[in-house]
């Protein structure tokens, strides 16, 4: 029976976020492992052991009597690796895990999301996002965006030559790897971010009196939520939108909440639990989302299951996502966003549209899940030179 060391510690908080896009795919296939393929394969995992991991996670390795290790740094996991000699050692985010040295007989997977540092390693308005050094930091940056584009290209080059496969969640990343790496001769597979494990079903509903527009993530950069503000903002001034309010989540920057002048259509609720996000996607009007750059695209997929118009950036991967179910728009360009806002607001996209598309759209991310398993259980450091 092959052994699989699998890598819960990128799963835990990350840069002051409990939950995070990353976490929450390394839980879902964590989960769909145990759930369907636990009696082919023997698990250990890793994680920190005083941090937070969610509690479901944690009764489900102790109701599998699967082994644990406690790993504060990669020094620990270089230790363990070397100690436990697994068969596959697979992460859901290997992006510091360049340098490890791996065991000669282990085949080491990892799942690349995107390449955002590299594709956008900053914006002309990202120094809003941030304070005093940093902000001047990612001034400096967007005016020279080759130079750290290079930086980070290095730093992903060292990540995939000590992978020994690559997965990645969506064709956009997969071409994207070939494009920046064209000399890596490693195969590149991809199969689709799965659906997240949805562990007590709650939802907590919002008591927003009016209809409203939901932003979330505004906190990030990449997110876009500044140009998205601009552009309310302008429609409440040209006397649209009366009956609507603008609901974010993320601790809104400063320096971003004061481009509004219309202070009193704007709810901001910071970062929110993910049983009252889900509520949120529940009860919005429509759901605007403006990203910069993104490897696969869950959010809109969030707000479909409840049949929410979504207006979403026509980049990357999520028309790939996406497909003929949104409205797409340029994030660039906030003319644009304020249109599709209205168009949004006075011709819905019918439900049942968005529904069909989100179930062709899930059915391939339960089939690439399974696909997933399939290739990680089959992997084997006797069919690559490392």
């Amino acid at each position: 029976m092959k052994t699989i060391l699998f890598d819960l510690w990128t799963a835990q908080p990350s840069n002051g976020s409990k939950f995070h896009g990353g976490g929450e795919y390394i839980k879902s296939v964590f989960n769909h492992l145990l759930m369907n393929y636990f009696s082919e394969i023997k698990i250990s995992v890793f994680f920190d052991f005083s941090l937070f991991l969610d509690n479901w996670i944690l009764k489900l390795i102790e109701n599998h009597g699967i082994e644990k290790h406690d790993i504060r740094n990669n020094k620990d996991l270089q230790t363990l690796l070397t100690n436990e000699k697994p068969n596959i050692f697979f992460s859901g985010l290997p992006y510091l895990y360049g340098n490890l040295q791996i065991p000669p007989q282990t085949f080491f997977v990892g799942t690349i999301h995107g390449l955002r540092t590299i594709e956008i390693p900053s914006d002309k308005f990202a120094y809003k996002y941030f304070k005093a050094s940093r902000s001047i930091k990612e001034w400096v940056k967007s005016h020279f965006k080759s130079y750290f584009r290079k930086k980070r290209i290095h730093d992903f080059e060292i990540c995939l030559k000590n992978l020994d496969s690559i997965v990645c969640v969506s064709n956009h990343t997969k071409y994207a790897i070939k494009t920046f790496f064209h000399q890596l001769s490693k195969q590149v597979n991809c199969f689709y971010t799965p659906q997240k494990v949805n562990s007590c079903n709650i939802i907590e509903h919002t008591d927003v009196a009016s209809k409203f527009i939901l932003l979330i993530a505004t906190n990030r950069f990449e997110k876009n939520s500044y140009r998205a503000v601009r552009a309310l903002n302008n429609l409440f001034e040209k006397g649209f939108l009366t009956n609507y309010k603008v609901v974010t989540t993320g601790n809104i920057p400063q320096s971003v909440e004061k481009s509004i002048t219309h202070k009193s259509k704007f709810i901001h609720l910071g970062y929110v639990s993910p049983e009252k996000l889900e509520g949120l996607y529940a009860d919005c009007d429509f759901f605007l989302y403006p990203t910069l750059n993104e490897g696969f695209g869950m959010p809109p997929l969030e707000a479909m299951k409840y049949g929410k118009t979504c207006i979403v950036s026509g980049v990357c991967s999520v028309p790939e996502v996406c497909g003929e179910a949104v409205y797409y728009i340029n994030p660039y360009d906030i003319s644009e966003m304020e249109n599709r806002i209205l168009m949004a607001e006075e011709n819905k996209i019918s439900p049942e549209k968005i529904k069909a598309h989100l179930a062709t759209i899930i059915k391939s991310q339960e089939r690439d899940l399974d696909n997933l398993f399939h290739f990680i259980c089959s992997c084997s450091k006797k069919d690559i030179q490392k």
